[in-house]
């Protein structure tokens, strides 16, 4: 039986108690903000090691389950796979290049592999601190943090708190999706359509079938979402003012945990220059 809730757990918030869960929701975007630019920056192993120690000690705040984070990713690791080659043999060195391996316009180099390689980590660097942030943070405490860090913007006439609304409602919306179609997969395998079977073009044709009653289920359940919101008398109204129903505040462990990402930051970037030099 076709269960892709098991597989893609992205977006799904697992309220377990932890620490990291309980963090303020305002503290743990800064520190995903500051994580996640701090690995798009980062261009060295050792870096990416002692980043890797951070995340340890992340994911031991968590309480949860390494298998359990890494069961979204199963689906990528063939695309990944796929970019890590065409990287190695299209990379074009800076440098005179010292071939491994070259024939016309491909070819394999040091450089190209050690690139390759800093990619697909760099990746999968973002991949875990985004889905941390979606496993401990609910889409109202989410809304919320992002809502007040984002203020400053409303005032000067940019809808923030809309354009916040419709990123959290698209993030928390994939859970939905992956259970909608597992469940008209499950529903054209009970009529004995089966899709692990026959070569890729057939399969695709299979799954093109669930289109047509996909995007009719997603209209559906869009209808019945802008009626609850209409009904809670969610809009941009003049005069109107939204109130929250749990006001947020720091805590002492949520300055201690902003105090150490960033002082993580300055260390990583440090090691980073150093190595490059």
């Amino acid at each position: 039986m076709i269960e892709l809730s098991r597989y893609i757990t992205f977006g799904q918030y697992v309220n377990n108690g932890s620490r990291l869960a309980r963090m303020d929701p305002r503290a743990k975007v800064i520190c995903a903000v500051l994580l996640i630019g701090l690995t798009s920056y980062l261009s060295t192993f050792q870096a990416f090691a002692l980043c890797l120690l951070f995340c340890i000690v992340l994911h031991q705040l968590s309480g949860i389950s390494l298998r359990y984070v890494g069961r979204s990713l199963r689906p990528f690791i063939i695309f990944l796979l796929i970019a890590f080659v065409f990287e190695v043999l299209f990379y074009v060195p800076p440098k005179a290049p010292q071939w491994l391996w070259h024939w016309w316009i491909i070819g394999i180099t040091w450089q190209g592999i050690i690139n390759s390689l800093l990619t697909i980590v760099r990746v999968l660097f973002l991949y875990y601190l985004v889905t941390m942030l979606s496993f401990t943070t609910s889409m109202v405490d989410l809304t919320d943090g992002l809502e007040v860090l984002t203020a400053p913007l409303q005032k000067i006439g940019i809808p923030m708190n809309a354009l916040v609304m419709v990123l959290v409602i698209a993030l928390k919306f994939v859970p939905i999706f992956v259970t909608e179609v597992e469940r008209l997969m499950k529903a054209q395998a009970a009529r004995g359509l089966q899709f692990d079977q026959g070569n890729i073009f057939q399969r695709v044709s299979r799954l093109s079938l669930l289109l047509i009653p996909l995007f009719v289920s997603g209209f559906k359940k869009v209808k019945v979402l802008n009626v609850a919101m209409e009904a809670r008398c969610y809009g941009s109204h003049a005069g109107w003012h939204r109130t929250k129903l749990r006001a947020l505040h720091f805590a002492r462990f949520d300055v201690l945990a902003l105090t150490l990402t960033m002082l993580v930051c300055v260390l990583l970037v440090g090691v980073n220059l150093l190595v490059n030099r």
